[in-house]
């Protein structure tokens, strides 16, 4: 039973990797984020490519606000202002 239940949340590298990449965005079902956990604890590449994305994506965040603070500054239209802006919602 413990061997059926340890094949069920095996996970490959390959696998993980969207994984890690969706749970920076939005909460993980439960199965997959134990999986993923799973994975986490025993591969040592997973957890520093979980650690350089996470580091990537507040990097990321701050240019965007840096980004629309630009904008906010520009002597655009308020018409073009406001469709770059949806823009880079959209792209978030």
């Amino acid at each position: 039973m413990f061997s059926g239940m340890m094949k069920i949340l095996k996970m490959s590298c390959e696998d993980v990797y969207p994984l890690i990449s969706e749970s920076q965005d939005h909460t993980l079902p439960f199965s997959s984020r134990m999986r993923l956990k799973i994975h986490i604890t025993i591969c040592g590449l997973c957890q520093i490519y979980k650690k350089q994305l996470a580091v990537i994506c507040r990097v990321a965040k701050v240019i965007g606000k840096e980004d629309a603070k630009i904008l906010a500054e520009s002597n655009m239209k308020p018409e073009a202002k406001e469709k770059i802006q949806q823009w880079i919602e959209k792209k978030r």
